[in-house]
């Protein structure tokens, strides 16, 4: 189990290393310089950067009840994805099974804080992203996830039963 809010404190250092390193080699100075010259510029750069995301994860977080998190493809897109238009059903079953017990969230990945939430939470250094990315959070824990493939609905519920809040 994972959470949500370290994995992006996580996340976040690693970025604020690379941006040091992309500035002392553009600049021809060293690490050290450019954190001493450029630490504000630095920090204003992570905070304005990651603002949505933490916004959206701060949600995620202080929900009440179990969260059902789907980051998938817009559905309006003309380049859909099969996995994520398959995995639907099972989600929408968890929905009119648990109503207002279960927050459900969609988020489509090329939104900003959808692409973040989904490095965020699949932090491997994939090529390319697999869709859909399901989680199943409690007050931001990281339950399980599952990406790249369709999910039967009572997998999802054996996670929000962990959750500890719900009787099934």
């Amino acid at each position: 189990m994972q959470n949500l809010t370290q994995l992006l404190e996580n996340h976040k250092e690693k970025f604020r290393q690379k941006l040091i390193e992309a500035l002392a080699t553009k600049n021809s100075l060293t690490q050290e310089q450019v954190i001493v010259d450029h630490k504000d510029f630095i920090e204003q750069y992570i905070i304005d950067k990651y603002e949505n995301v933490d916004e959206f994860i701060n949600r995620i977080s202080a929900a009440e009840t179990p969260v059902l998190l789907s980051i998938r493809r817009d559905r309006t897109r003309e380049d859909t994805c099969k996995l994520c238009e398959e995995n639907q059903p099972n989600i929408e079953d968890i929905s009119t099974k648990y109503g207002d017990k279960v927050e459900m969230i969609e988020i489509y990945e090329d939104q900003p804080e959808g692409g973040a939430l989904y490095n965020i939470i699949f932090h491997d250094d994939a090529p390319e992203k697999k869709l859909p990315l399901t989680a199943v959070i409690n007050k931001g824990v990281i339950l399980k996830f599952w990406a790249g493939k369709t999910v039967q609905s009572a997998v999802y519920e054996i996670f929000i039963r962990k959750a500890g809040q719900i009787d099934i």
